[in-house]
């Protein structure tokens, strides 16, 4: 055997064999790799910031924890499937806590993510239509004819390995090198070795030329990422502020429960009173009739606040992504926290809405400026604008210059047969430019004439978002100078209630005033409660819904917004 080919023979299988010997893991790893790149890249451009990305789910997932430790019934859970109640303790979930949970567990969140990752796997798709392109083919042939006389065999094979490559101005190369198997390993002296060359270069002059034509689809590909993670921005931050409402409605359930419980005691506590009022003929029956008929009507009205209570845990839990039926904990104490909160921030006099005006333009004006959807509206006004170029340049003739050149190899060998050369003979090429003349252009121009309508269409559509942002900014200041309001009014009612409480009491012991005075008393005063409670959630809830629309309120990795971290 000649050893002067061995390095060309393992050059070639090593070239045409050892992509096909990776694996399905390595191809994922490679794939997530490039997502990867081109998210952190992405994150800088489109939010002036990076950090962690990933869509993997963590292998120790809170529900499954909670399905075990508490043993709940379920798919997670198969010994506990027939079961029907739980054990362990219940979970303690704070605020944040249940804005961390989400991020991680909560469903839509996590196909959000995907949705990004995808782009980012679409984006590395288009960028390997630009990218060198390597292929490689081995085939082998047995050939055989035992009839007759004389018997014959042949075996034939060949291999080839090329690459291509797609210039973002359009102009695009290919290349071959072919081999002849057989006399590669044959190692015949007496031939070639059977190498061939070509390439071949194509370069388009009118249709389909031009960089910003060429590299559209790349163009919308790395417009989209940024598109889906302006997307997933927004998403974080509308599902930071209705974790929080969802948490604090819960809490406001939690109160009026506590309410209710405290009105029903100072029922009873009435109704025992007139009882023995009664008993000691200071008052009559039915002023007793009267106080029992509210006491079971605070009672029912406690069961209907439990209840209300438990389904929205439920509905807590259901976003939080965790099993409905855990038993969790809230923190009682954040609603205190709000209360003061909201109690320092406002005075008695009433002071915004004299200034509403100002505030409504000045949140009008920052919403234009930061609003990520109305940012994503313009870039498609732009992306609208650049299909209707393309759909200008079909119109075009097609003119291409083909330019191709190929070889073969010659074989030369010396007498002493230590040395083997291998050269290549006369170069073959050619040119060659195909015209392609736009007599028909049906499609074209129908094409080109829908993209001049889909481009006044997107305007119109950019103009009403627009407006539809104002309209909403301004719906939400003035929504927000009403809360402010209500919650001074209600803060004032509980008050009044109070002292009417007291006052009817001391009334009624003198008898000065009746059982249903002070009925009616301790109705409203439970009333003005709820009412203040509701007025401090709704308050709250509308400043970071505000936030949220004029994009202000910043969301970490984890979920969780910073001003609260």
């Amino acid at each position: 055997m000649n050893v002067s080919r061995l390095p060309v023979i393992s050059f070639i299988l090593a070239i045409l064999l050892l992509p096909g010997c990776r694996s399905t893991k390595w191809h994922v790893k490679k794939a997530d790799k490039e997502a990867g790149s081109i998210i952190t890249q992405y994150q800088q451009e489109a939010l002036g910031k990076t950090g962690k990305f990933t869509i993997e789910r963590p292998s120790d997932s809170l529900r499954k924890r909670l399905m075990i430790e508490q043993d709940l019934p379920g798919y997670g859970n198969v010994a506990s499937s027939n079961k029907m109640s739980g054990a362990g303790k219940p979970l303690q979930i704070k605020l944040l806590d249940a804005l961390q949970i989400g991020a991680r567990h909560n469903r839509n969140y996590q196909s959000r993510k995907e949705d990004v990752f995808r782009t980012a796997l679409d984006l590395d798709l288009s960028r390997a239509e630009f990218r060198n392109s390597y292929s490689g083919l081995l085939s082998a042939m047995l050939s055989g004819d035992e009839g007759g006389e004389s018997a014959s065999r042949s075996v034939g094979g060949e291999a080839s390995a090329g690459v291509t490559r797609k210039f973002q101005t359009g102009v695009s190369f290919a290349g071959k090198l072919g081999i002849d198997l057989v006399k590669l390993l044959t190692m015949d002296k007496t031939s070639t070795l059977g190498m061939l060359a070509d390439a071949t270069i194509s370069v388009p002059l009118l249709r389909g030329a031009g960089r910003d034509i060429v590299r559209e689809p790349l163009t919308q590909a790395e417009r989209d990422v940024i598109y889906a993670m302006w997307s997933f921005e927004r998403f974080k931050r509308s599902f930071a502020v209705r974790m929080a409402g969802e948490y604090f409605g819960a809490l406001e359930q939690a109160k009026q429960i506590q309410n209710a419980e405290a009105n029903l005691k100072s029922l009873t506590d009435a109704r025992q009173r007139m009882q023995e009022l009664a008993k000691a003929g200071r008052q009559p029956e039915t002023q007793v009739d009267q106080a029992r008929q509210d006491e079971l009507r605070a009672n029912s009205r406690l069961i209907a606040a439990r209840q209300l209570y438990e389904a929205s845990l439920d509905s807590l839990k259901m976003s939080i992504g965790i099993p409905v039926d855990a038993k969790i904990e809230l923190d009682k104490e954040e609603l205190t926290r709000l209360s003061e909160t909201t109690a320092g921030t406002f005075s008695d006099k009433v002071a915004i809405a004299e200034d509403g005006a100002k505030k409504t333009e000045e949140a009008v004006l920052k919403a234009l400026k930061n609003r990520l959807d109305l940012r994503a509206a313009y870039w498609a006004l732009e992306d609208t604008q650049r299909k209707l170029n393309v759909a200008r340049d079909a119109l075009d003739a097609e003119m291409k210059l083909k330019l191709s050149a190929s070889t073969r190899d010659t074989h030369t060998s010396g007498l002493s047969e230590t040395k083997t050369d291998v050269k290549f003979g006369d170069v073959k090429y050619g040119a060659v430019l195909d015209v392609g003349l736009p007599w028909d252009r049906t499609a074209e121009r129908v094409a080109f004439r829908k993209s001049m309508i889909a481009l006044e269409a997107m305007a119109r559509q950019v103009e009403e978002q627009e407006d539809s942002i104002k309209q909403e900014i301004r719906s939400a200041v003035r929504k927000l100078i009403e809360l402010e309001e209500t919650y001074r009014i209600q803060r004032q009612a509980v008050e009044l209630a109070e002292r009417r409480v007291n006052s009817t009491e001391i009334f009624l012991q003198a008898g000065r005033s009746q059982i249903r005075d002070v009925l009616e008393a301790q109705e409203d005063l439970v009333s003005a409660r709820d009412a203040l409670v509701s007025a401090i959630v709704s308050y709250h809830m509308a400043s970071l819904g505000l936030q949220r629309d004029l994009e202000l309120l910043e969301i970490n990795e984890e979920g969780m917004w910073a001003s609260h971290e």
